[in-house]
């Protein structure tokens, strides 16, 4: 990824996307194959995760990422406004089912994947564990960053493999549920949001293989789960279906 200075891109026009650097957050990589599904051209702006972004706050008002910034309009943060910024920049293809049913149905999936204690949420109360662990200090104090930013405590990293391994077992479920309709698919019949937070947030459990995930150790160790009593909750059917996805609407490999 050829990101631009933030001193560059804050001046441009059009789309610039945010990203975290070096690796593959899978917030930002949902957001990276939103605007690339819709042939949406972007500027890549870099975030690195667990420091201050003190000229990124400066910008955007914002240390994390994704951030997606439009023009002169407001910077956009959650998964919901930056989908509906793409749907509006293309609606063709859209991303999102005609039917409000359908759509709230997608919503819904993804909130409980990628929203504010869903499942990336416990994984990375997780993750926080795992950085705070480690030897290194410069990992540690990046551990310390994200556990004051999102609500670490013993308390929540307690609950949360309960709380993820249920979303596993309820993500495995709906895609049973759609195979015995004949659809490859979360909603209806096509390919979705859905879909694609899935697939990026799969990363989570069980990451693609080095030659097209090319993530730096520490950080995969973290994401696999390979092992642990949460593996129990990944269906094979949830892997398949990234698997299947990536060969037939996203671009590999991975890049961050």
């Amino acid at each position: 990824m050829d990101y631009v200075p933030i001193a560059e891109a804050r001046n441009q026009p059009g789309l610039r996307l945010v990203m975290n650097k070096g690796v593959p957050g899978p917030w930002s990589q949902s957001a990276k194959y939103v605007f690339e599904t819709k042939s949406i051209p972007y500027v890549p702006v870099a975030q690195l995760g667990g420091t201050p972004n003190d000229e990124l706050y400066d910008w955007t008002g914002h240390r994390n990422a994704p951030i997606a910034i439009y023009d002169d309009e407001p910077p956009r943060i959650g998964w919901h406004e930056i989908v509906m910024l793409a749907e509006r920049l293309a609606p063709d293809p859209s991303l999102l089912p005609t039917d409000s049913a359908a759509r709230a149905e997608v919503f819904g999936i993804i909130t409980e994947i990628a929203s504010e204690n869903g499942f990336a949420w416990q994984r990375r109360l997780q993750l926080i564990e795992g950085l705070n662990a480690s030897p290194d200090k410069r990992v540690q104090s990046g551990g310390a960053t994200l556990a004051s930013r999102y609500g670490f405590s013993e308390a929540a990293l307690a609950a949360a493999a309960d709380r993820a391994s249920e979303i596993l077992v309820m993500l495995s479920a709906r895609l049973h549920a759609q195979q015995e309709t004949g659809s490859d698919y979360f909603v209806g019949d096509t390919f979705t949001a859905a879909d694609l937070y899935w697939a990026c947030f799969s990363q989570l459990v069980a990451p693609l293989d080095a030659s097209v995930n090319r993530m730096p150790g520490l950080i995969r160790d973290l994401y696999d789960i390979e092992g642990t009593a949460m593996a129990a909750a990944v269906d094979p059917i949830l892997l398949a279906h990234r698997d299947r996805l990536y060969e037939k609407h996203l671009s590999l490999p991975l890049d961050f």
